[in-house]
């Protein structure tokens, strides 16, 4: 989980415990969110990855990188230990979790661009409980956003009401919190700069 429910909280300025089950609902909906959307798992640990085996450089889903275990090469997809390449063939950029051969790409290319599908497999750790400030701040503006729209539908009963009357008491909605407000622009530009760079 990118953060934990009390930190959305506090963040969010919400105490009590009676919307919990529905905030808890609102983490998981966000972390998911923020793993398609950026194409990465920010809680860390072991990651088992293939890619293309025609190009020199490989961008992994998960940076920075703590370590590599193996980086094997087989055409059959098998990746038995007879297929594990030494570790002074490669370069590991651990920071935006790129390994570049030393010796060309990691298989001959056979003419086509994504030659050799899935014929790497990258076995990887990253650090856990690591995540970035600006994610967090984007889980949570999520979390806020989600939980501000359920709010607003159970106070207009599910009715898509733009104004109610209660005797002398009178409540109006815009029509952007009556209709469903957008994702917030800022959470998404918080994300940009942690999305997997299009391969």
């Amino acid at each position: 989980m990118i953060d934990t429910l009390a930190d959305v909280k506090t963040a969010l300025m919400i105490s009590g415990s009676d919307d919990d089950a529905i905030l808890t609902r609102l983490l998981d909906g966000a972390d998911v969110f923020i793993t398609e959307h950026t194409g990465r798992n920010f809680a860390g640990g072991t990651f088992t990855e293939t890619h293309a085996a025609s190009a020199e450089t490989l961008f992994l889903r998960n940076f920075p990188v703590e370590s590599v275990t193996s980086v094997k090469v087989d055409p059959a997809r098998a990746f038995g230990s007879d297929t594990v390449r030494a570790a002074d063939t490669y370069i590991l950029h651990a920071d935006r979790g790129l390994i570049t051969s030393l010796t060309g790409p990691f298989l001959s290319p056979r003419g086509r661009r994504d030659d050799w599908p899935g014929c790497v497999q990258v076995v990887y750790a990253t650090t856990t409980d690591a995540v970035p400030a600006p994610v967090k701040e984007a889980f949570t503006q999520l979390i806020g956003h989600w939980y501000r729209q359920a709010k607003t539908f159970a106070d207009q009963e599910h009715q898509m009401l733009l104004e109610r009357t209660d005797g002398t008491d009178a409540k109006v909605w815009s029509w952007s919190l009556a209709s469903g407000l957008k994702l917030p622009i800022s959470a998404l530009e918080l994300l940009k700069p942690y999305r997997v760079p299009p391969v």
